[in-house]
C-alpha cells in the first residue's frame, strides 16, 4: 500500500525575521539544492533557469540562496500519516517569497503597462517565484498551500497595509497560470525575461543566464520581448 502523507508549510529562518543564520544552514541549503534541481529536471519548461546552470552552483552559493536579505523560503512538508518522527518528514515543495519591495524594485518599465503603485505607507509589495511541488506528491493542492503560505507571511509582515503579491511566470508554464488564477491572482501585464530576473532579485542568475545564450535571437527574446506573464493578487483591503 502506498504511503499516505499529511502536508503542512513552514517558512525557513530568514534575515527578515532572524539576525543570525541558523546553525543547520548547510543542511537546509543541501535540501533546497536537491528540490530545486529536481524541479529543473522535472519541469524544465516551467523555469527561466536550467539544470545545466544551477547544477554548477557550489554549496556556498546554495547557502546564499537560502539565507538572503530580501527573501524567505517557503517549504511544503510531507509527513507519513501517524508518524511523530521528524526524520521521516520530506520536502514536497518549495517557493521563494521576496519582499517587502520598494516601489522602484517592484515597478516595471512603462511598456509593460503594469498597474499604478501606491505609497509604502499604504501597501507592501512582494514577489513569489520558483514555485515547485514534487511529482510524487501532486494532486494534493500543494501549490495552493504554498501560495496561501506566501499570502499569510506577507500579511503578518504588513500589519494593516494592503498586500500586493506578484508572480512572473514563464509563458510556457500554463499550469502555473491556472494555479495562480484559481487562488485569486489576475493577469495584469507582460514583461521581459530580463525584468523577471531583476524583480526576482536574481542578478547573479541573470548574469549566468545571459552568458548561456548563444545567439542574437535568444538574447533578444530574453531582453526585449514582452512575453513573461505577470500575475498579481491584492489583499481584500484594496478590493
Amino acid at each position: 500500500m502506498a504511503t499516505q502523507y499529511t502536508y503542512s508549510t513552514i517558512a525557513l529562518p530568514s534575515p527578515l525575521t532572524t539576525k543570525t543564520p541558523p546553525p543547520n544552514l548547510a543542511d537546509l541549503a543541501e535540501r533546497y539544492a536537491a528540490i530545486r534541481l529536481e524541479a529543473l529536471q522535472a519541469a524544465p519548461h516551467a523555469f527561466a533557469s536550467s539544470f545545466a546552470l544551477e547544477s554548477q552552483l557550489t554549496p556556498e552559493q546554495w547557502a546564499a540562496k537560502v539565507w538572503r536579505d530580501d527573501i524567505v523560503l517557503l517549504i511544503c512538508l510531507a509527513r507519513p500519516v501517524g508518524s511523530n518522527d521528524d526524520s521521516e518528514e520530506l520536502w514536497a515543495g518549495s517557493a521563494v517569497l521576496r519582499g517587502p519591495l520598494s516601489a522602484t524594485d517592484y515597478a516595471f518599465p512603462p511598456e509593460s503597462k503594469f498597474p499604478a503603485l501606491r505609497s509604502d505607507a499604504e501597501e507592501t509589495r512582494w514577489q513569489m517565484t520558483a514555485v515547485y511541488t514534487s511529482t510524487a506528491h501532486r494532486g494534493h493542492g500543494l501549490g495552493g498551500m504554498l501560495i496561501q503560505a506566501a499570502k499569510d507571511y506577507a500579511a503578518r509582515f504588513s500589519g494593516q497595509r494592503t498586500v500586493r503579491l506578484r508572480a512572473v511566470v514563464h509563458p510556457d508554464n500554463l499550469v502555473a497560470v491556472v494555479v495562480y488564477t484559481r487562488t485569486g491572482f489576475r493577469d495584469v501585464a507582460r514583461t521581459t525575461g530580463k525584468e523577471a530576473y531583476r524583480t526576482n532579485g536574481d542578478v547573479a542568475d541573470w548574469t549566468r543566464k545571459l552568458a548561456s545564450l548563444t545567439s542574437d535571437e535568444e538574447r533578444a527574446r530574453w531582453t526585449e520581448l514582452l512575453i513573461a506573464v505577470v500575475l498579481e493578487w491584492v489583499s481584500e483591503a484594496e478590493l
